[in-house]
């Protein structure tokens, strides 16, 4: 299966794969990202592909009419008068989407990893524990400043992809926006060390259903109850921060950068009419 990862990037790269052609290969290509962390046998990739299958149907179906019904809604909206409880409503109907794709894929999350075998659950724990070491690798050696300007960073790439880029004013209100935030990378690397601690039991024990099926549906629909009192605290600012900036951005937009947004939005649109 190892081969389909470079066919993908040679197809992406040299003949520009559309997202139709994406979604309707979502089968392989699920698997092939399944097999960095376990390689499956070929009875479990036929199941896997199957039930994909199923998926995709349904979230054809029933999903991607609720995406196009939301584009249409932030399409619509102004920016001028957007407001925290409006950012709200849309994390709201955001987090919907996510739930009720996770009640589809969850019960076969739950068949599959109770069919691993021990070789598979040893393999699925190392390559979990290698991811871990790379990101803490990568941010344990940084300083909180360092770590900030990572932040800022990434918030006016996203800003620039969805505006075209960002006003001086914006700008700043970039720089306040990270000045403000609690730094969380220390504290993700002590909640990755929890949580192979916590997978590693539930793979453990994933024989006893009474033990593996409501730890399991725990970490699959409240993945948050796992988080230290320090970090939830320190979400929850950043999160407040967060709402406050983002709110004044959208009301400081120029008439250009509302073209470039709402045109984002329409080729959303358009994939997603492409898919229907």
């Amino acid at each position: 299966m190892k081969k389909w990862g470079l066919l993908t990037t040679l197809c992406f790269a040299l003949t520009g794969c559309s997202t139709k052609f994406v979604y309707n290969n979502m089968d392989w290509l699920l698997v092939e990202y399944l097999e960095d962390f376990v390689e499956l046998n070929d009875e479990q990739e036929a199941l896997v592909s199957e039930k994909i299958e199923v998926l995709s149907d349904w979230h054809r179906r029933e999903e991607i009419p609720n995406y196009i019904q939301h584009l249409d809604q932030l399409i619509a909206l102004d920016p001028k008068s957007f407001t925290e409880e409006d950012l709200k409503q849309q994390e709201v109907q955001f987090q919907n989407h996510t739930q009720r794709l996770v009640s589809q894929i969850a019960p076969e999350m739950f068949a599959l990893a109770s069919e691993l075998s021990d070789e598979q659950a040893e393999e699925l724990m190392n390559n979990i524990r290698v991811r871990h070491t790379r990101y803490k690798k990568k941010y344990q050696k940084l300083s909180e400043d360092e770590i900030r300007e990572n932040y800022e960073e990434k918030i006016t790439e996203n800003f620039d992809d969805w505006l075209g880029s960002v006003t001086p004013e914006q700008e700043k209100m970039i720089r306040e926006w990270t000045s403000q935030l609690y730094v969380t990378s220390y504290d993700w690397i002590d909640h990755q060390t929890k949580m192979r601690v916590e997978v590693n039991a539930l793979l453990t024990n994933r024989m006893q259903v009474e033990y593996f099926k409501p730890r399991f549906q725990q970490l699959m629909f409240n993945p948050a109850s796992f988080y230290s009192t320090e970090l939830e605290e320190k979400i929850g600012h950043n999160k407040a921060i967060a709402n406050k900036y983002l709110v004044r951005i959208i009301n400081s937009v120029t008439d250009k950068q509302t073209a470039h947004y709402r045109q984002e939005l329409r080729d959303w649109r358009s994939v997603a009419m492409d898919i229907q």
